[in-house]
């Protein structure tokens, strides 16, 4: 298929509508032009949003059906088990806003702390109190060590003074007793220096 593409487009003799034709009968059936591929695509989209909503009214006359046929005990049953999912749903929800309140002190990415958040959170929202906090107090005591240990390898890293005779103000008569090569460095370095011994 390729070589024989390839041919086609090559060819030099075909003008560019010969060429298309020539590269539609290679493709055949395989041909699908823009519109009807357009065409295609929207008819399936159409198709799978009536049977969703179809689906979905067929859930809801289910879901009607089996609550008819449920004696008044059950019926009351289902209620109180709604309640109580419900309730149970508010607890997480309040849990939530609870841990979030505490771990963004600490936790700045979006979404990092809405896993978090998410992961900690139940029914109990003392419980998911002190988990938010304990996490606080981790991921801070984490902090605190990792920032001690830069700042105690940055204070090993820097250079310590040197003191004793470097330090003090060098003198004719220091300068003198240096061989040549130190007082050319010192001449270089300290070029102010150097012109106060001299001057």
């Amino acid at each position: 298929m390729d070589e024989e593409l390839g041919n086609v487009l090559d060819n030099t003799e075909l003008d560019s509508k010969a060429k298309a034709e020539a590269i539609k009968k290679l493709i055949g059936d395989n041909y699908v032009p823009t519109k009807k591929y357009s065409d295609d695509v929207t008819t399936v989209k159409n198709e799978n949003k009536q049977l969703k909503t179809s689906i979905k009214e067929k859930d809801t006359e289910i879901e009607g059906y089996k609550n008819s046929q449920l004696t008044d005990d059950q019926k009351k049953q289902k209620e109180l088990d709604d309640i109580a999912n419900t309730k149970k749903d508010l607890a997480i929800e309040r849990s939530q806003i609870q841990a979030e309140k505490i771990l963004s002190k600490v936790v700045t990415d979006d979404k990092e702390l809405a896993s978090l958040v998410k992961g900690i959170s139940s029914e109990d929202i003392e419980a998911t109190k002190v988990l938010a906090q304990n996490l606080v107090d981790t991921i801070t005591k984490q902090k605190e060590a990792t920032e001690a240990k830069i700042r105690e390898e940055l204070i090993n890293d820097t250079p310590k003074p040197t003191g004793g005779e470097q330090d003090k103000p060098m003198t004719k008569e220091a300068f003198l007793k240096l061989g040549y090569n130190e007082q050319v460095k010192f001449k270089i370095e300290n070029p102010e220096g150097y012109k106060q011994l001299f001057n």
